[in-house]
């Protein structure tokens, strides 16, 4: 009997601890959770920035059951590659082996390998398919904001800027200290580069004379924003297009006889007479700055000295790799571009640096239906990768590869294993289709036939014969597309997000895309997620001891609750 009182006390006892423990772990959970509910709108900035931090803390949670040592990424490296969906990755990828005489299907791109993936959702807080602008702001400022506004949330209206301003990740690490930069092949004042550093309630503001002359006076645009606010003219390093923008357009006797750009939105030529090419210099006159605008002029810098360095290669957006000039008089590429950069941001005896890179033309191949020039692109983003692979210390740089929003772009068919990515996806006994396709875009035009003209009237779809007489190698050939529209759109589906460094185990499951941001700040201890991370104290070697000591008590807690619980299943 007395055997018996005393199990039963025992069992008492540890269903006592058991549900002790139970309900400290619910009230953890609630803890966590708590804070995204009481949001009163689910769009504002508040929201967005609990959701995030809701989310970090889960991933955090999870992590200290691994009993992972928190960890300070010193550099920060995001490359986005502009529409570059799932369906770009997969392509891409076989088109690089393609490229190298390989089959293609097993070949790897440079982040394949990341030991962390996550997927990201691109949709604006007024619309389930994103534009750039929306998304860029989301990923670098930590909040989901409306489609086609950058660096502000979603209150933004032509009376309230200043109050819908929201703070970007450049500016959190140049509060710390940190080198700075951003590297595209668009224009520096396009929705991706523009979002790391300025705020506007429209993304095509990037010249005066794209604003309405009712608001000139009570806005700025986004090129001015770069030379004369903060962050934009503190940064270290601004490598791209836009001359046009900056009242710095290239001389006409100097233009080359034919640029093939593609048809994307067209160009802003400075109104106010206003060179702010020259006002950078003249601002930096007198210590370490140099300016390029092509090739030979960025190879001429000593960029291991240069403290700032501003290149705009091109009036417009630079030209498709694939077809841009490769003398010295042409255009970098985005991989150079990026060496360049890492060279001026990285010193020694820094708080280190943070970079952007875009690979932006990705995306405008697709808007065109250009898949072999959005296919190249996307290797030579690749490139990029692999190049600040090697530049930048592994163990103190984080680096993330990820896309803004994806595209109506499939990946189709039944092609043989090794056929040509670009080619068909079925066999020339039937009515032909390309493995690659697109929902909609230009080039449903380009594959309808009358006679021997291509004409918006013609009703008969193109033959296989007739097909191959469009001369599918040139640049200006339009995959087919199955509804027409002047510019295929975006597609809506979570993209990838690959991460390598300090800081890679937080890239984690399906996340929403704003959360990226706080990754950032975490691992680089800047920003608003900084306070979280205890290896950006000073004391944090005490702080891991003492932690520690705690994760061995609740261990040695749970171990003997373990051990009661099998006692009184064996006698049970």
């Amino acid at each position: 009997m007395a055997s018996r009182l005393r199990f039963a006390s025992a069992r008492c006892v540890l269903l006592l601890l058991s549900g002790l423990l139970f309900v400290l772990i619910c009230d953890i959970d609630r803890a966590q959770g708590a804070s995204v509910y009481k949001s009163p709108n689910l769009d504002d900035a508040r929201f967005w920035r609990r959701n995030a931090e809701s989310y970090l803390k889960k991933v955090l949670m999870y992590d200290e059951n691994r009993r992972m040592v928190p960890s300070v990424a010193k550099n920060i490296i995001i490359f986005v590659g502009d529409g570059m969906g799932i369906a770009s990755l997969s392509t891409g990828r076989i088109f690089k082996g393609q490229l190298a005489g390989r089959s293609g299907e097993e070949e790897q791109l440079s982040f394949d390998s990341f030991p962390n993936t996550g997927m990201s959702k691109t949709y604006n807080t007024d619309r389930q398919v994103p534009d750039s602008a929306g998304t860029a702001t989301a990923m670098f400022s930590g909040v989901k904001t409306k489609y086609g506004v950058l660096g502000v949330d979603y209150t933004i209206t032509e009376t309230n800027l200043e109050a819908a301003k929201v703070s970007s990740f450049m500016e959190w690490a140049q509060a710390e200290g940190k080198r700075t930069g951003i590297v595209t092949t668009t224009r520096v004042t396009h929705a991706t580069p523009a979002a790391c550093y300025a705020h506007s309630m429209n993304r095509n503001y990037e010249c005066g004379a794209k604003i309405p002359l009712n608001m000139k006076n009570r806005i700025k645009d986004i090129a001015r924003q770069m030379i004369e606010d903060e962050p934009g003219k503190n940064m270290n390093v601004v490598l791209g297009g836009g001359r046009n923008h900056f009242g710095a357009s290239m001389p006409t006797h100097l233009k080359p006889e034919y640029q093939f750009q593609g048809a994307m939105e067209k160009t802003c030529i400075r109104t106010d007479g206003r060179n702010l090419v020259e006002e950078w210099k003249q601002r930096w006159n007198g210590t370490s700055a140099a300016y390029a605008w092509k090739t030979s002029d960025l190879r001429a810098v000593e960029l291991d000295q240069v403290d700032r360095l501003l290149g705009l290669f091109n009036d417009d957006h630079l030209s498709y790799d694939a077809v841009r000039d490769r003398s010295p008089d042409g255009e970098p590429s985005l991989s150079e571009m990026t060496e360049a950069a890492i060279k001026v941001l990285q010193r020694p005896d820094t708080e280190g640096f943070v970079l952007m890179v875009e690979g932006g033309r990705i995306d405008h191949a697709h808007h065109q239906n250009h898949a072999h020039l959005a296919l190249a692109e996307v290797v030579e983003l690749d490139r990029a990768v692999e190049t600040a692979m090697k530049m930048v210390d592994l163990d103190e740089t984080l680096i993330i590869v990820t896309a803004d929003h994806s595209h109506a772009m499939t990946f189709n068919g039944y092609p043989d294993r090794g056929n040509d990515i670009l080619g068909f996806g079925n066999r020339p006994n039937a009515t032909p289709y390309e493995t690659i396709t697109y929902a909609n875009g230009p080039g449903f035009l380009q594959h309808r036939w009358n006679s021997s003209l291509l004409s918006e009237e013609s009703t008969d779809w193109a033959t296989w014969v007739k097909l191959n007489q469009l001369n599918r190698s040139e640049v200006t050939y339009r995959h087919l597309s199955a509804f027409p529209l002047p510019d295929e759109t975006h597609g809506g589906e979570d993209v990838a997000v690959f991460a390598s460094g300090p800081g890679a185990n937080l890239v984690r499951g399906t996340f929403e895309q704003n959360y990226i941001a706080y990754v950032m700040s975490y691992a680089g201890c800047m920003g608003p997620a900084k306070r979280l991370n205890v290896a950006c104290d000073d004391d944090f070697p005490r702080k891991v001891t003492k932690a520690a000591g705690a994760q061995r008590a609740v261990s040695s807690i749970v171990l003997v609750i373990a051990s009661l619980h099998a006692m009184v299943s064996l006698v049970g």
